[in-house]
């Protein structure tokens, strides 16, 4: 019976789709021998773990024309990228090490093997995504075809019957071979790093080269990066594990964890690396000091600042503002293609977010001269949550924010959204934004009020906070959206235009790589010394009128001279956003409070309203006053004149929130 063939997800092609099943019937039952390689022309061998040594005497034994193997291991790879990485480097210095040391083969022997690694005629790629517990080994010749799959990984101890393990072997099975074939190259094309044969040793003193790890050769290599795997979640593997690989890799991974910082994979658990991110890491890692290296921090130190214990330099280059200012706009123009809703509304608010978020390193000296003089500091936010439907464009958003002001985006894993956690990333990141992407609705729930609505900070220098979340306008309490600048959107990319969203990623991933952080720096510049200028005259400053004014002059002085500034770009206030942020509740009043559902009666029927004094009394079911009640702003509630069943308002607050009296009609009044 055929099997289905599974492997039609191109961007996620060995990790979705279903478990196939394989029909077959067995022939005969005979022992394992070398013999099963012998005859062939060309191998191809996909193997958990593996002995590099068997590898060679394979090549040695059998001189095929062409041999491919893919290496991994389940065992030791984890949630960590470094440890993905090293695992890279180990394999590559046990591949060389075991050509030159092949045991019993004259060195001119070894040098052929070698050369034909080379010549690409040997290959061998090495595992950056966690996908494929298979063992497969495809042996082809003159007329004849052998698909060899079971337990054994390539290794002596497995193929020398000492340990038990299964084999199953078919013979010029068409149907066979189609399908394990499929199998194995998808494999191969979606979840390795080519692995070059390395010239020489590495030097006793060196414990990893980052330039020559197979995944950081082709992020340096390719424009557009490459992307890593990074599981959620790892199965406990009963799989054979070579304890000298697992002790290597372990002291490898210090040194690359470090190299990476808090760099987390994102949502689909892939972890994008870039030629400037590799470079990041290499300088990292080679630093004198990078057994001590820093952790992420930003700190103002008079008139410039302290990124990760290195001086931030503010000085640029007009050119590189503009190259800047032109990624933005040409960022902020793919709204345009395929987003279905309010777009100018989506780019009006995403600039908002844009402005909150990059005058954020200096919203607690805001703050802090807010609360000496018991001002209100609800007009410097702390937190932003961008929430909304999916495929809103957040996330990308987001990465094009921490890429223009610190090279490369920081997401802080969601289940450190603590009240504890957030008190110790409030003392070790300083001023550094701190980024929570994809919070869930009930770690928001249980969290959020304790961790927003807490006042007492107890440093001079602590970061704000940026949320995203999929959620919906009536997810929030009145209480956490006065505190927080609130962005929400419903205009998205539809679900189903896939051929949009692959367009988006592309569009994305290119503006991010010619993106530098030269206008960020030149904001910083500037709005550093119109913060400094403000405090001096007034401890109450608008966070946001500031950073917008400063952000568009310099979109302004950066554009040519013939391109306006598009509608999106231009200055707005606190003031301005909370009419936005409280759009719902206002609805919601408007359409109560009308003239034709007002009753004279002391107590209104279900659904309509009535004014007694300085307070207005609107009658609802018990089941809905709940929901009600948390819809509207609770300093428009009067609790002293409710009873069951109705909502009662403060007269002079609803107003002023309404912007409008509310006065019985007139066939009332007459």
């Amino acid at each position: 019976m055929p099997s289905q063939l599974l492997f039609d997800d191109a961007e996620s092609i060995t990790r979705r789709g279903e478990l196939n099943v394989v029909h077959a019937r067995a022939e005969s039952v005979a022992s394992f021998g070398q013999t099963y390689f012998a005859g062939f022309t060309t191998m191809r061998a996909l193997t958990y773990s593996s002995s590099i040594p068997m590898i060679a005497g394979l090549l040695v034994e059998h001189d095929f024309d062409a041999f491919e193997c893919v290496f991994g291991h389940g065992g030791i790879l984890s949630r960590d990228a470094a440890e993905i990485l090293a695992f890279q480097d180990v394999v590559a210095d046990g591949l060389r090490d075991s050509i030159v040391a092949l045991q019993g083969v004259a060195p001119e022997r070894r040098k052929a093997i070698h050369d034909r690694v080379a010549r690409e005629e040997v290959r061998f790629f090495v595992v950056k995504d966690v996908i494929a517990h298979a063992k497969i080994y495809l042996l082809e010749g003159p007329n004849r075809k052998r698909v060899i799959v079971g337990s054994a990984n390539l290794s002596e101890r497995a193929f020398s019957g000492r340990q038990a393990e299964t084999l199953i072997v078919f013979d010029d099975d068409e149907t066979a071979w189609q399908h394990y074939a499929a199998q194995y190259e998808a494999v191969r094309d979606a979840s390795t790093s080519r692995l070059p044969l390395r010239e020489e040793a590495k030097p006793a003193a060196e414990k990893i080269w980052v330039e020559q790890v197979p995944a950081m050769i082709e992020a340096e290599r390719d424009p557009d990066g490459t992307t890593l795997y990074v599981p959620n979640e790892v199965e406990a593997e009963q799989g054979y594990s070579v304890a000298e690989v697992v002790a290597k890799v372990e002291a490898i991974k210090p040194a690359l964890r470090r190299g990476m910082a808090d760099m987390k994979p994102d949502r689909g658990a892939r972890l994008r690396l870039t030629p400037r991110i590799v470079k990041q890491i290499s300088r990292i890692v080679h630093s004198r000091h990078a057994d001590a290296a820093p952790a992420t921090y930003l700190s103002r130190t008079g008139k410039g600042f302290v990124l990760s214990g290195e001086p931030m330099s503010l000085d640029v280059e007009s050119a590189s503002v503009q190259e800047d200012v032109a990624c933005w706009l040409e960022f902020f123009r793919n709204y345009e293609n395929g987003f279905v809703g309010d777009v100018a509304r989506l780019r009006r608010d995403y600039f908002t977010f844009l402005c909150w978020f990059y005058i954020s390193p200096l919203m607690c000296d805001l703050r802090n001269a807010a609360l000496r003089n018991n001002a209100f500091s609800f007009d410097q936010p702390l937190f932003a949550v961008l929430f909304g439907a999916s495929n809103c464009g957040k996330t990308s958003l987001v990465d094009m924010l921490m890429t223009s002001m610190f090279q490369y985006p920081r997401i802080i894993d969601t289940q450190d959204f603590t009240p504890g956690k957030l008190r110790g990333l409030q003392q070790t990141y300083k001023r550094f934004p701190v980024v929570f992407d994809d919070v869930t609705r009930d770690r928001f729930s249980r969290y959020a009020d304790e961790i927003i609505k807490d006042e007492t900070i107890p440093y001079h220098e602590y970061p704000c906070f940026a949320l995203s979340m999929n959620a919906d306008a009536r997810s929030f309490k009145a209480e956490i959206i006065k505190r927080c600048l609130m962005i929400y959107t419903r205009t998205s990319l539809p679900g189903d235009n896939t051929a949009a969203r692959k367009s988006l990623q592309r569009s994305v991933a290119a503006i991010r790589e010619r993106l530098s952080t030269a206008l960020y720096r030149c904001f910083l510049q500037r709005a550093m010394a119109l913060v400094d200028e403000a405090l001096e005259k007034d401890h109450d400053v608008d966070a946001l009128h500031l950073s917008s004014q400063a952000l568009c002059a310099l979109f302004e002085e950066h554009l040519p001279a013939t391109t306006p500034l598009p509608d999106w770009c231009a200055p707005m206030t606190l003031d301005e956003y909370q009419q936005r942020a409280f759009e719902r509740p206002r609805l919601l009043l408007n359409n109560i409070l009308h003239g034709d559902r007002h009753d004279a009666a002391r107590r209104p029927p279900e659904g309509c309203w009535t004014t007694s004094g300085e307070r207005i009394v609107i009658s609802v079911a018990t089941m809905e006053s709940t929901r009600m009640r948390a819809d509207i702003p609770d300093w428009l509630l009067d609790d002293g004149g409710s009873a069951s069943g109705q909502i009662t308002l403060n007269r002079k607050y609803t107003e002023e929130f309404l912007n409008r009296p509310i006065r019985p009609p007139r066939w009332w009044r007459r």
